[in-house]
């Protein structure tokens, strides 16, 4: 079973997988405001890093930014835009 923490650095980690040479232009979004638990997953945000940095909405990475990882067995997975819908704001848990 993996903790919020394991969970993050595994998210962080299928980002670099994902995007490859892209990969220092996505990050995790916020310090654990965009994270969440429900069920048997940890839900992650990640957005452009120059918005991250900036706010500036010209950066701002439009979509399903969002990313799974299951409690017990750490898969990774980019979630669609519908599941995104129905997991509701992270401000709400």
């Amino acid at each position: 079973m993996y903790t919020m923490d394991q969970a993050e650095r595994l998210a962080a980690e299928a980002l670099r997988q994902e995007f490859g040479e892209w990969s220092d232009q996505v990050a995790l979004f916020g310090k654990g405001e965009f994270a969440m638990e429900k069920g048997d997953f940890f839900y992650f945000g990640f957005q452009s890093v120059k918005y991250i940095e900036t706010r500036d909405d010209k950066y701002f990475s439009y979509g399903p930014n969002c990313i799974s990882v299951h409690r017990e067995t750490g898969e990774c997975r980019f979630l669609d835009i519908h599941e995104v819908l129905a997991l509701g704001s992270f401000n709400n848990g």
